[in-house]
């Protein structure tokens, strides 16, 4: 496949794909199969932390719909991202069918259950548990688990984080664990916080908790970048902070992603979505209803420069996972987006062929 006229961030290319790969970028080109105009064309979106869209839920381990509408907003490869839940329940979703047309499954994220309860957010407390290896192992028997996020603190948790890494990242959330065990936890091989500032105990002066860890240890913050779960002036704080280099934008799209306002169940729990915001009955926020791609827009409102709010959507996650992806260079995966001028898709390829 040859695309011509590409704008890469402010450069015009022409891009030869063979094998699912980029291999050159030919000065001239006689045939082409797509020219792009100069319309802007970005690696494809990875997301770390999805829940659900379109009515449904990584719980239903009913993939092939999502891979669909993952893919018609910009998204080419995901983590379907499991709920607290019983073992019973877990195991149907890493042993359903993930190979479909559509943005590529490349594992999964286990959302708990090993949390704390104080900070269960729209997590089921029913199913709160300390970390088990034999329970870890059989699940990762049956898929890649590429991500699991828990709390240090809880009885366990140190040893089952050296167990798991590198081969999975560890992230913290769901959390009440001080600094002191934020950097036990990251010593022992943890590097990444789930969806920073949400269910986990703030940054303070005196008490810097684990975003203060997470900080001096160089781990990867994941952002929920939707102007909701995170404000604007703090969105800015953490990229100063952090840098495109270790920012993690995630969508933690639920169910009522892509539906109207209404009334839907997660995680055996009733999630109230109106105006675009998902909540429990109590107001607690519970996900959200944006994609990866509205976050990075998002971020480029809140004045984060075009090119790093797509970088911390695609080459910081593929870097944190570890997959060959998330870049436009020789021998790399060939997962595109090409947009529009409003940031809309225009065309997405994937493994070096377009989806429709």
């Amino acid at each position: 496949m040859i695309i011509k006229n590409a704008n890469i961030f402010g450069e015009i290319k022409n891009i030869r794909i063979e094998d699912g790969k980029f291999v050159s970028f030919p000065e001239y080109v006689e045939t082409f199969d797509i020219d792009a105009e100069g319309k802007r064309v970005i690696p494809g979106l990875i997301d770390t932390h999805t829940h659900g869209c379109i009515g449904l839920d990584t719980m239903d381990a009913d993939f092939e719909p999502m891979c669909r509408f993952y893919a018609e907003h910009g998204i080419t490869s995901w983590l379907p991202t499991t709920m607290t839940a019983s073992k019973e329940d877990l195991l149907r979703v890493v042993k359903a069918k993930r190979d479909f047309k559509g943005a590529q499954i490349l594992g999964f994220h286990l959302e708990g259950p090993y949390i704390n309860l104080k900070y269960k957010g729209a997590q089921n407390p029913a199913f709160v548990r300390n970390p088990d290896l034999e329970e870890f192992k059989e699940l990762a028997s049956y898929a890649p688990i590429k991500m699991i996020s828990l709390a240090p603190e809880n009885e366990g948790a140190i040893e089952f984080i050296k167990e798991v890494t590198p081969s999975c990242v560890v992230a913290f959330g769901h959390t009440d664990c001080t600094y002191e065990q934020a950097m036990a936890g990251f010593e022992a091989g943890a590097s990444c916080l789930c969806h920073t500032y949400n269910a986990m105990p703030g940054i303070h002066h005196r008490n810097p908790g684990p975003i203060g860890a997470a900080i001096e240890t160089g781990a990867y913050p994941q952002l929920i970048c939707d102007g909701l779960h995170v404000k604007k002036p703090v969105v800015l704080i953490t990229y100063k902070a952090f840098g495109k280099e270790k920012v993690v934008f995630i969508s933690d799209s639920i169910r009522p992603a892509g539906l109207p306002d209404g009334v839907y169940e997660s995680g055996g729990l009733d999630i109230y979505l109106k105006n675009g915001v998902a909540t429990l009955k109590d107001g607690t926020i519970a996900g959200s209803s944006s994609t990866l791609l509205d976050c990075v827009k998002k971020a480029i409102e809140f004045g984060i420069p075009f090119e790093d709010a797509v970088y911390m959507a695609t080459e910081t996650p593929a870097r944190l996972l570890g997959v060959n992806k998330g870049r436009i260079a020789e021998g790399f995966d060939a997962d595109l987006v090409i947009l529009n001028d409003d940031l809309s898709v225009n065309t997405v390829v994937i493994a070096g062929e377009v989806f429709s």
